[in-house]
């Protein structure tokens, strides 16, 4: 499949885009999963029993499967703009939340302009595609180069979703590098470990972590602890860790894909 794919390079067009001076933000928390998720004791095999008892973890750990909504307004009066960005897209699950929430929230699927992905495991990209067609059909696709790149060199057995989006979505799908500034005001941070290119964002007080942790009762406390699902468990060992570190610097929420209701942690 040959597919023409855009590296964004003109930083003076992405702010004109949508320009993050005197911007407005909120955000909105899209719990995709409809019953309560625990993850599985068993996902964080090297936590010594001791530790998830001293948390009171033995049975697992409370999490969700979530995307964010964040709107951004911009100007005043007869400049003003108003821009809905979603972060990541859940699973697309039948039972999925993520549609019927964003029209609660007065924004249509064909409203959403920007879909930020933190990274491609299915539980986070699964909600752009259905039937093969685009499930948000003006949005652009804003991915990590270092990310797509890798997925697209993996079996085909195992990048099936990845393939289904980049046919669906074709020129749509931006790739980027960390050091370019994205539209919104929207500053990408490479957080490499649980996929190989997996990346956080920064807009305003915000920081949207993805899967930096799975387990924030238990990872928060402890960092050095990893879920099965990261790639490269010392480099996710290390991104987490400074994540929490940025955390703790700066006056930030940080929100997480599978973070339980509030859905965020601050210090």
């Amino acid at each position: 499949m040959k597919l023409k794919l855009t590296l964004f390079a003109f930083c003076s067009l992405i702010a004109l885009a949508c320009a993050p001076k005197q911007a407005s933000v909120e955000i909105i928390p899209i719990q995709d999963n409809v019953q309560p998720r625990v993850m599985a004791r068993g996902l964080f095999a090297d936590a010594p029993d001791n530790i998830m008892a001293e948390l009171g973890l033995q049975d697992g750990v409370p999490a969700s499967v979530s995307a964010f909504l964040v709107k951004v307004g911009t100007g005043s009066g007869r400049n003003s703009e108003a821009k809905n960005l979603l972060f990541d897209a859940a699973n697309g699950a039948p039972d999925s939340r993520l549609l019927p929430v964003l029209d609660s929230c007065g924004v249509a699927a064909e409203a959403v302009d920007y879909i930020f992905i933190t990274h491609m495991h299915g539980d986070h990209i699964g909600g752009l595609v259905k039937d093969g067609t685009c499930v948000f059909p003006n949005a652009d696709i804003y991915i990590n180069e270092v990310e797509f790149n890798a997925w697209m060199q993996m079996p085909q057995e195992r990048n099936g979703s990845v393939r289904a989006l980049a046919q669906a979505y074709g020129e749509r799908i931006k790739l980027f590098t960390t050091d370019q500034p994205l539209p919104c005001g929207v500053e990408p941070i490479e957080a490499y470990g649980h996929t190989p290119g997996h990346t956080i964002y920064k807009i305003g007080d915000i920081l949207i972590a993805g899967d930096i942790m799975h387990g924030v009762a238990l990872q928060r406390v402890y960092p050095q602890f990893c879920a099965r699902f990261d790639m490269d468990h010392a480099q996710a060992v290390e991104s987490r860790k400074a994540v929490l570190e940025m955390a703790r610097q700066g006056d930030v929420k940080v929100y997480g894909m599978h973070f339980p209701e509030p859905y965020f942690i601050q210090f």
